[in-house]
């Protein structure tokens, strides 16, 4: 529903769109294509990075477990030879005396030079002391790095090699751990005016059997072995295979919240001298002490990249973190990988131009055939306008489609002459300036109904077009797409004022003849003079009462108004009658409302009036007449119209009766409720005579002044 310009328009959009498509597509393409390679490339280079880690977290862990071994085998070997001493039961025995014979106040040479030649002679054994060492001619003490000694339970020197070192403060520390139960202990510390790291191993010495008071299993001693940890220690954990690339191994322990290198440093650190915070998160040492087996990527004490293997000496708090300068062990395999990137980099690189190539000479060929593609397009789109045109402009109903800005996209002649405008001045402009604000505000409510429920609303609708006023059926009709526009409201105005005028005529004719019957009948039975007035009163007071909608109003008064009309059939002496009436005077009387029914056939009523009249006198038992319907059988509006009718008889004189009250006509109702009229219709029916005031006790005052 577009004109030629909108459809010319309409097809270069869609050709300059497929033309776009043409671009971003492969240009989408070429880019993830890219994207993806470069992906690959750099999963690529980071595999080969980690087989490289890996390669020397392997070399870094041979030679760390080798070292690691060579420390455990040194310790081990050292706390097996003082085991054996310890466990001397003559080193126990006349330990014991000796000691029990200092406690006495008494001497014991013998025993304490049996003891001083055992550890003389097992010092020497053992590396500790060697008798060949020069001696000073002098009464001067000497001390060493080593020694061999024997210490009671307050470690107090019972006999030791020449020149051990005293027990210090320092000393004291791991000792009373041995003493307190732990048969081998070993710790690097520094012995007092010494610069020089030493290892000191203790084991404990116990009591023989029976020889004192808390048996053999407490110790009353401590053998004490302290060796030069530089020259015995230290060479097995910087020994050992070497590597071409700046490699350092060191020795850590973890003291509090700080990391101590326990041995020295190549920077010129003494063993023991340099501590750094546990806390620094790059710090190769600190990680090493945390973390057991630990293989990383870290910083030195000096700031230097390395890589870095830790293992932990077993029974003790030592680390050993074997490191290796990570830019020179990583050098050769960081250019292998940067050859890699440039060549895989370079192939991508060529792949992309031979495709943008092939895409380019691609796409000339295709814009060539999208060209004519259009230029026959255009035609068609030309050729369907104006026959949509042809169309819509030779019939009289008006036709608007809108964006959903509401601009007119397309309207058709006979818009165009209502509007007294052209198509072309209408086309393109805003829904208001065309119509009018007043008019476009009337129909506002409606096209926002249909936008919201995307479903047809239709509307007859009193509109303004030009100058001219006229009544219209109105459908607002959502367009989900047409070309590129989305969203569209389509406009339909269809004029119905002739046909609602001739429909009005109809109505006003039905109803001039309702009146006559009605007039014809209270002129006939003047005891019923005013009971059709009075029954479509008092219906529709119901009906309004219990809510029923304006048509079934209409259709209730229409139906009150006739109910009376067969009893022009019935014969005015029987209708004057006041006496009693015999069973053939019922029959007749009962049939007024199937004359009614076949008088009226015949009449083109809009609604379901005879089917509302024929249940005036039905009961919810089926005792009534003329058909005997029950409750479920008679509609609402009937039941209205059964109950409005005993009321109307009720308040209204007859022949063979006077009237009553009102409120006594409501009350002889009620005792028939459920049974004989509904009883939700007479509780309107109540409602209504005690709160609304009504004017119906005055229908007899009216009746007999006629």
């Amino acid at each position: 529903m577009v004109d030629a310009r909108t459809a010319m328009i309409m097809a270069t959009d869609n050709m300059q769109k497929s033309m776009r498509l043409s671009v971003v597509i492969p240009v989408t393409a070429l880019v993830g294509l890219i994207l993806i390679g470069a992906f690959f490339i750099n999963v690529y280079i980071n595999t080969e990075r980690e087989r490289d880690l890996q390669q020397w977290e392997a070399r870094l862990g041979l030679v760390a477990d080798a070292k690691i071994d060579a420390v455990q085998n040194f310790l081990s070997e050292t706390f097996d030879d003082l085991q054996v001493l310890a466990d001397n039961a003559s080193l126990q025995l006349y330990l014991g005396e000796l000691l029990q014979a200092r406690a006495s106040g008494s001497s014991q040479p013998a025993e304490f030079t049996y003891l001083r030649n055992l550890i003389l002679a097992s010092a020497n054994r053992y590396g500790y002391w060697s008798d060949d060492t020069p001696r000073i001619a002098a009464n001067i003490v000497t001390t060493s790095i080593s020694g061999l000694a024997l210490l009671d339970i307050d470690l107090h020197p019972v006999v030791a090699t020449p020149g051990m070192p005293a027990v210090g403060e320092q000393m004291t520390e791991p000792l009373r751990r041995v003493l307190s139960g732990v048969e081998r202990q070993a710790t690097g510390l520094v012995p007092d005016g010494q610069e020089q790291a030493v290892i000191i191993f203790a084991v404990p010495v116990m009591a023989v059997m029976g020889s004192h008071p808390e048996g053999g299993d407490t110790p009353i001693g401590l053998l004490v072995g302290v060796r030069n940890a530089e020259q015995e220690l230290f060479p097995l954990v910087k020994g050992g295979v070497g590597f071409a690339e700046d490699s350092e191994a060191l020795l850590l322990e973890m003291r509090g919240d700080r990391v101590v290198y326990l041995s020295s440093t190549k920077d010129g650190a003494k063993p023991m001298r340099r501590s750094m915070p546990v806390s620094r998160a790059k710090l190769a040492a600190a990680q090493a002490v945390k973390t057991l087996d630990n293989f990383a990527l870290l910083d030195n004490y000096r700031g230097e990249s390395v890589l870095q293997v830790s293992r932990r000496v077993n029974r003790q708090t030592w680390v050993l973190a074997q490191q290796v300068d990570a830019v020179q062990a990583l050098s050769e395999s960081n250019e292998r990988r940067q050859f890699l990137l440039i060549s895989l980099s370079l192939l991508l690189l060529a792949s992309a131009a031979i495709v943008v190539a092939a895409w380019r000479h691609g796409s000339s060929v295709r814009a060539r055939h999208q060209a004519d593609e259009l230029i026959e397009k255009a035609a068609r789109l030309q050729r369907q306008t104006e026959l949509l045109h042809a169309t819509t402009d030779n019939i009289d109903v008006l036709t608007l489609l809108i964006s959903q800005t509401q601009e007119v996209i397309f309207t058709n002649q006979a818009t165009a002459d209502a509007v007294d405008s052209k198509i072309s001045d209408i086309v393109d402009n805003e829904l208001t300036a065309v119509l009018g604000p007043a008019t476009v505000g009337e129909l506002q409510g409606s096209i926002r109904q249909a936008q919201q429920s995307s479903e047809r609303v239709y509307r007859v609708m009193a509109l303004r077009f030009g100058a001219h006023d006229r009544v219209y059926h109105a459908s607002f009709i959502p367009v989900e797409r047409i070309g590129h526009h989305r969203n569209l409201m389509l406009l339909v105005f269809r004029d119905i004022t002739d046909f609602q005028r001739a429909q009005q005529r109809h109505t006003k004719l039905l109803r001039n003849l309702v009146a006559t019957l009605v007039n014809i009948v209270d002129l006939h039975d003047p005891y019923t003079a005013f009971h059709s007035q009075h029954l479509a009163e008092v219906a529709g007071a119901i009906g309004r009462e219990m809510g029923l909608n304006s048509n079934d109003l209409e259709m209730l008064d229409l139906a009150a108004m006739l109910a009376n009309v067969g009893k022009i059939a019935i014969p005015r002496e029987l209708l004057t009658k006041t006496g009693s009436l015999v069973q053939d005077d019922e029959e007749l009387l009962h049939s007024h409302v199937s004359t009614a029914l076949e008088l009226l056939g015949k009449l083109d009523f809009d609604g379901p009036v005879l089917e509302i009249l024929a249940q005036k006198q039905e009961h919810l038992d089926g005792s009534g007449y003329p058909r005997q319907l029950s409750a479920e059988q008679m509609t609402l509006p009937g039941k209205i119209l059964s109950v409005a009718n005993a009321f109307v008889a009720l308040v209204s004189p007859r022949a063979f009766r006077q009237a009553i009250s009102v409120s006594d006509a409501v009350d002889r109702l009620m005792q028939d409720a459920d049974k004989l009229y509904d009883r939700h219709v007479l509780a309107a029916l109540f409602h209504i005579t005690e709160n609304l005031q009504v004017s119906w006790s005055q229908w007899n005052e009216e009746q007999s002044l006629d």
